[in-house]
This record gives C-alpha cells, sequence and structure tokens, in this order.
C-alpha cells in the first residue's frame, strides 16, 4: 500500500504589466531583452527593491525567477504566450525597420495579466570547489571543440506549444 503523504506549497500571485516602452524598446531573440522579461522584472522589484537581478527566464511555458534567496516557478499565462509568439514572430520586420531608420510599430499591445508563482528550491552559493570545477569543464568542452552554450532561437522557446 502505498503512503499518503501530504506537502505544503508557498505559492503568491504576481501582477505584471506590460506597457508600450517594453514593447518598443525589447529586442527579438535576446533573453535579457524580451518585453515579458522586462515587465517580469519591474513587478519583481517593486516587490524586492532591493534584490539585485532576479534572473527572470520566460518562454512560452513556464516563467522562472529568483526572489529573497529562492527560486520561483510559474506558468506563463495564455496571453503572455501569444504575444510572446507574436513579437518573436516580428523580428524580421524589425530589423528591417532598423536597417532602413525607421520606427517599427508592433502588433503587440499592451497587456497585463497575473500569474500563480511557486517556491522551489533554496538558492545556496557556489562553492570556490564548484566553481573550479565548472572552469575545468568549460576548458575541457572547449579544447574538445564543442560550444559552450546552446543557441537561443525561435524553435526552443515556443517548443511544444502549437496549441496556442
Amino acid at each position: 500500500m502505498t503512503a499518503i503523504r501530504t506537502k505544503t506549497v508557498e505559492t503568491f500571485k504576481l501582477t505584471v504589466e506590460v506597457i508600450q516602452r517594453d514593447i518598443d524598446e525589447g529586442k527579438c531573440g535576446l533573453v535579457s531583452k524580451c518585453m515579458e522579461k522586462i515587465s517580469i522584472e519591474r513587478a519583481l522589484r517593486k516587490i524586492d527593491p532591493k534584490g539585485g537581478d532576479h534572473k527572470v527566464r520566460i518562454d512560452a511555458g513556464i516563467v522562472k525567477f529568483a526572489l529573497k534567496g529562492y527560486r520561483w516557478r510559474g506558468i506563463t499565462p495564455k496571453i503572455a504566450k501569444r504575444s510572446l509568439i507574436q513579437f518573436d514572430k516580428e523580428a524580421r520586420a524589425r530589423a528591417k525597420a532598423e536597417k532602413e531608420g525607421r520606427q517599427h510599430v508592433s502588433r503587440v499591445k499592451p497587456h497585463k495579466y497575473r500569474m500563480e508563482v511557486e517556491r522551489m528550491s533554496k538558492i545556496t552559493p557556489f562553492t570556490k570547489e564548484r566553481l573550479a570545477q565548472v572552469y575545468e569543464a568549460r576548458e575541457r568542452r572547449a579544447a574538445e571543440g564543442r560550444p559552450d552554450k546552446r543557441t537561443y532561437d525561435l524553435h526552443h522557446r515556443v517548443v511544444g506549444l502549437g496549441s496556442v
């Protein structure tokens, strides 16, 4: 017979507002300049102004970030998924407009949403031994001719989300 366990899950609701400036200044394919990432980071700074970088990562499936010493994860709301995909589809038009020296007008409109995020594991700082191990592995991969990081493109961002 299987034992029944109970588990306490800590959650909170995060209200995110994507404004026109985020859309205009956002960059396709650059994870650090994504319009949704910028707006989530702004919402987290309202909660934790002295928290520094919250390491926000977003794709069309999950939002992850760090807050107050813990990792947090939430499901990306549908409006954010659709806006993210539409924003990334406009990459060529945006690049063409930039090359021609004109302003690109995005079809993505400012929007607001709430998402529920749950607390995951506690963040433990790297030890010197672990950091040395990472650098050693990085040097070994470089010596073997393997790239250090994988590419990040539209496919990686929306893989498995054909129904959105």
